[in-house]
C-alpha cells in the first residue's frame, strides 16, 4: 500500500469515476484501475461497485475511507514539516546563555523568532561561561552565549555582540541628586559608598580597579548580586544597559554619567562546536536573527 494508491482511491470517491480521477491526476485510466486493484488486494475486499455510470463505495470502502484520508493528510503534513525543517522554518534548537544575557538582544531575538518562526522551538539553559562550555561538550546544547574572550580553541565563534555598560544607582542615593555635568568618574566612585565592582570584561575591570585605592569602600560581586544591592538602595555599580533598561524606564534606578566616562561594554560571543555551515537549518535561522537584532540593539 502506498500514497499513490490512496490518492487514486480518494479521487475516485470524490469524482465518482475512474476516468475523471485519471484526468484530474493526469494519469491513464488503466493506471488508476491498477492502483485501485492493488489497494483492494491489500485491504482484502472490493472498495467500489458500479451504479449506472458512477462508482460508489462498498461497505468495506466506506469503512476504509476515513483512514485512507487520514493517512493522506499525515503524509502531506509530514512532507510539509520536512520542507519547513529544511528551510529553517521548523525544528528544535538548544541554547545555553549567561543568566545576565536573557534580556535586551536575547529577548528581542526570542520575540522575533516566536512571531516569524513559531515552528522553531527553542530550549534555553542558563549558566556561567564554563557551565555553558561543558553543556556544549556534553551535547546538551548546540549554541552557547558566553563572555568574550573565552579560552577554548575547540569552540567556533559564529558572531559577537557588544552590550554597553553604564553606572547606576538608586534614586535615593546622594549621588542621584547631583548634576553630572562636571562630575568625574573618580568622584562618583569615591562617593558610591560602596562602589560595587563587576567583572564584565578585562577592559571594564581594569578601569574599575584603576579607580580604587586604600580606604575606598568597595566590594566585588557577581552581576545579579550587584544589581540586587543597587536596587535595594546600596552603592553604585557598573551594569549592562539591557540589564537595567526596565528599572531606568520606571525610575527604580538612575544612570550616572560622569564627564570622563569611557565607552565600556561587555562582549558576548555566540559559539558552537560546529561551524556555522554545519549547523541545522533551524539553528542557522536563529543565528541570522541574532545577527540582525544585535546590529539594531548593540553598539
Amino acid at each position: 500500500m502506498d500514497i499513490n494508491q490512496l490518492e487514486a482511491f480518494d479521487h475516485v470517491v470524490r469524482l465518482g469515476s475512474f476516468s475523471k480521477a485519471a484526468r484530474h491526476l493526469n494519469l491513464s485510466q488503466p493506471t488508476i484501475s491498477v492502483r485501485i486493484q492493488g489497494l483492494e488486494k491489500e485491504v482484502g475486499s472490493g472498495l467500489f461497485h458500479r451504479v449506472g455510470k458512477r462508482v460508489e463505495l462498498t461497505d468495506a470502502g466506506k469503512g476504509f475511507l476515513p483512514y485512507a484520508r487520514q493517512a493522506i493528510e499525515l503524509v502531506a503534513n509530514g512532507i510539509e514539516k520536512a520542507r519547513l525543517i529544511q528551510e529553517g522554518k521548523a525544528g528544535h534548537v538548544t541554547i545555553g546563555t549567561l543568566s545576565t544575557f536573557t534580556s535586551g538582544v536575547f529577548s528581542s531575538v526570542m520575540a522575533h523568532l516566536n512571531t516569524r518562526f513559531p515552528d522553531v522551538h527553542v530550549e534555553i539553559h542558563t549558566g556561567h561561561n564554563q557551565e555553558i562550555i561543558e553543556m556544549l561538550y556534553d551535547g546538551f546544547i548546540k549554541l552557547g552565549l558566553v563572555t568574550n574572550p573565552y579560552h577554548n580553541t575547540d569552540l567556533k565563534t559564529i558572531l559577537t555582540m557588544k552590550e554597553p555598560l553604564t553606572l547606576v544607582a538608586h534614586p535615593s542615593h546622594p549621588l542621584a541628586s547631583v548634576s553630572d555635568e562636571s562630575r568625574t568618574s573618580l568622584e562618583i566612585i569615591e562617593n558610591s559608598d560602596p562602589y560595587i565592582i563587576v567583572d564584565w570584561s578585562t577592559e571594564s575591570k581594569h578601569w574599575q580597579k584603576s579607580m580604587t585605592h586604600p580606604g575606598l569602600n568597595f566590594m566585588e560581586l557577581p552581576p545579579s548580586t550587584a544589581f540586587d544591592l543597587v536596587l535595594s538602595e546600596n552603592g553604585v555599580a557598573l551594569l549592562t544597559e539591557s540589564m537595567v533598561k526596565k528599572e531606568l524606564e520606571t525610575n527604580q534606578l538612575v544612570k550616572l554619567q560622569p564627564v570622563d566616562f569611557p565607552l565600556l561594554y561587555r562582549e558576548i560571543a555566540l559559539v558552537s562546536l560546529d561551524s556555522e555551515r554545519s549547523l541545522s537549518p533551524a539553528a542557522k535561522t536563529i543565528v541570522e536573527i541574532f545577527r540582525s537584532r544585535s546590529a539594531i540593539t548593540s553598539i
